[in-house]
């Protein structure tokens, strides 16, 4: 078994600087992988990779245009 560390939901939100319900959406969509632990027949808890939620917001990112500049 690997030292792996998951993220939490409220976790996540709080490193991505969104709210738990947007993280929540991600997981819903399919857009960020995670685990859901738990009993069989229960909904359990999400857990996430914090790697997998870091390549979602590399995917999100915008790059600046670059006729605009580095600065301001």
């Amino acid at each position: 078994m690997t030292d792996e560390r998951f993220l939490t939901v409220k976790e996540a939100a709080e490193r991505a600087r969104v709210s738990r319900s947007l993280v929540y959406t991600w997981c819903e969509e399919r857009r960020l992988p995670h685990v859901r632990a738990g009993a069989a027949g229960k909904r359990g808890r999400i857990l996430i990779r914090p790697e997998d939620l870091d390549a979602l917001l590399k995917e999100c990112e915008v790059e600046r245009h670059p006729l605009l500049g580095a600065g301001g």
